[in-house]
């Protein structure tokens, strides 16, 4: 059974890999075009004073361009970036096209006996104006591009998608649940404003009003930088009054002014407004760290993840330095202008943070399902202990009961016994009379509540399946421990022992100890049975594996003994020597040194 979940793990670890790894390829053959174009560089230039000074050229301008021979499959296709003026494009001296002002971005066709021609592009350029940059590329390369520009933009709205479809199922489980978890709203809007980001850029900009379009891309973009810091304030326990100022007051900056720009005309002067965010994540940064230390769960995930992934973009620029001697281009570019790049840096930023949020609250999701599984199995082992405790009471009660109904007569006959002198007889008949009332139930064994309702019940199971019990309990009756941490404890040791007993064979003994005491700052806890099959000892986690046919449902209870005692700065010591078995661990007090005294 073992080694079939172990094979079960690893193929569904392997299919994950697989598909995870199809995904990557997929994307980047849908966003990554297989060709480029081939940029043409000016071979003479009039009218300006050469190519440095191109840019900042105002006035008439001639460039000159030695088109190569034609080699292969032709490129018959022109493409002309940032062409503002009006101008004419001549070939070998012939007018081959005219372009209005205002043209941008536009192809002409070259004809077919284009190679080793030369090409002339004349414009009246502006101070303003950047240079024209001319491509040669096919019909075929224009389609490729255009895919990939659309697919560049669509995958990312795809995903986006899914994380809001993600997010929004997490929230409406938790509000089916009772407990809805609002601060994942955050994330849904922040997915939400980015898949249609992306989406409405695959749009024509006729579809909408200029003003409504970027109004709709600049508030999106303003939900993905201010949700997840705001998330994470609401996560946090100590700090949010130290953090809130530098996650709401740039986010409310950011909405207002670059989410507004494209309506009012003044707020498209302020330039990097995006760099607000840099206080945002320095505040972040340091209120994770001093929440990681104080055990919030929340950045006890997100932290460590973060560091992840700065060890990661490291070593990808210690493998580009050592490969090219320099950084990689993206992250050079980053470098070199940081202010002027502050949204794209952001982007990325706030794409990772919104990422581990996602993860963070998937994870909270699973410890809080997890949690009430544990309190349901727990609160079923309650019900179960005190049903049997009842019934222990009731036996001990009816048995009380007859032997108070026979009392009378049992005195009687040990008066007449013993004024006939038949000594043998009443020495016979006391002895009837103390087994009897060693077959009634103990109703106590220990003073504290919940380990006497454990071993009570226990022992009274121990007692009908004829194992000799030897119980030595010395405990206060309040304990600085959970009774649900006691009870997990004493009930999966003592089950255990039971379980040992009854694989005894006929005419064996069959014995129990149960040792409860405390000593200095720690309560000892102990329990020796007799043993009449080997044990499956596991030395790398230092327990003992079940020999029971249903796997599934048993092997749980010493993990669980192991779990607390560790808690408690203990471990669980076994000892299985001939004949018997031991288990034994010794927790210490928690917080007050005292508690224990």
């Amino acid at each position: 059974m073992r080694i079939e979940k172990r094979w079960a793990s690893c193929l569904a670890m392997g299919l994950f890999l697989l598909c995870a790894a199809g995904l990557a390829w997929l994307l980047w053959v849908e966003t990554v075009p297989r060709q480029e174009p081939v940029r043409l560089t000016p071979a003479a230039v009039s009218g300006a004073p050469g190519l440095e000074g191109l840019y900042l050229h105002a006035g008439p301008l001639s460039l000159e361009y030695a088109l190569p021979e034609q080699a292969g499959e032709p490129r018959p296709v022109l493409e002309i970036r940032g062409l503002h003026a009006a101008a004419e494009l001549r070939l070998d001296g012939v007018s081959l096209q005219r372009f209005p002002a205002g043209s941008g971005n536009l192809y002409a066709t070259l004809p077919a006996d284009w190679g080793g021609s030369v090409l002339t592009l004349t414009l009246d350029k502006g101070a303003e104006d950047p240079e024209p940059s001319l491509y040669l590329t096919s019909g075929i390369l224009i389609k490729e591009q255009t895919r990939a520009d659309t697919s560049l933009r669509a995958f990312p709205a795809a995903v986006f998608g899914v994380v809001f479809l993600l997010t929004l199922g997490l929230f409406l489980f938790g509000w089916l649940e009772g407990t809805p978890p609002w601060p994942v709203l955050l994330l849904c809007a922040a997915a939400l404003g980015q898949s249609a980001y992306f989406y409405l850029q695959n749009l024509s900009l006729s579809t909408l009003p200029p003003a409504l379009y970027g109004l709709a891309l600049s508030q999106s973009r303003a939900l993905l930088f201010a949700a997840p810091p705001l998330y994470l304030l609401l996560g946090m326990k100590k700090r949010q009054k130290a953090f809130a100022p530098f996650a709401v007051l740039p986010a409310l900056i950011y909405f207002v002014v670059a989410g507004f720009q494209t309506v009012v005309p003044s707020f498209s002067d302020a330039a990097y407004i995006g760099s607000v965010f840099f206080f945002t994540i320095a505040a972040l940064l340091v209120c994770a760290v001093l929440e990681y230390r104080d055990g919030n769960p929340v950045f006890r995930f997100i932290l460590p993840w973060l560091g992840v992934c700065a060890g990661t973009a490291a070593a990808v620029c210690i493998v580009s330095v050592v490969r090219t001697g320099a950084l990689p281009p993206f992250l050079r570019m980053l470098l070199a202008a940081p202010i002027a790049w502050a949204d794209t840096e952001l982007f990325y930023w706030s794409s990772l943070l919104l990422a581990l949020c996602f993860l963070e609250s998937s994870a909270a999701l699973i410890r809080r399902v997890a949690r009430r599984e544990t309190e349901i199995q727990m609160l079923s082992a309650r019900e179960n202990l005190t049903r049997e405790q009842l019934a222990v009471v009731q036996e001990s009660a009816a048995a009380l009961g007859e032997l108070r109904h026979d009392v009378k007569n049992h005195f009687l006959v040990l008066q007449n016994l013993s004024r006939a002198g038949e000594q043998e007889r009443l020495d016979s008949y006391l002895c009837s009379l103390l087994s009897g009332v060693d077959a009634i139930p103990v109703l106590t064994c220990a003073p504290h509540p919940a380990i006497n309702a454990v071993l009570t019940t226990m022992l009274a199971r121990a007692q009908k399946q004829g194992v000799e019990v030897d119980c030595q309990s010395s405990v206060p009756k309040t304990l600085p421990f959970p009774d649900a941490e006691l009870c997990t404890i004493l009930m999966n040791l003592l089950q255990n022992a039971l379980d040992a007993n009854a694989q005894a064979p006929e005419g064996a003994r069959k014995w129990l100890r149960v040792d409860l005491h405390i000593r200095g700052l720690h309560l000892y806890m102990g329990v020796e049975n007799a043993r009449f099959a080997p044990v499956d000892y596991d030395e790398k986690s230092g327990l003992c594996r079940t020999t029971k046919a249903d796997k599934t449902a048993h092997g749980y209870g010493l993990k669980a003994v192991q779990a607390i005692a560790r808690k408690y700065q203990s471990e669980l010591l076994l000892d299985f020597s001939d004949g018997f078995f031991s288990a034994a661990t010794a927790l210490q007090a928690p917080d007050e040194p005292t508690a224990l005294l």
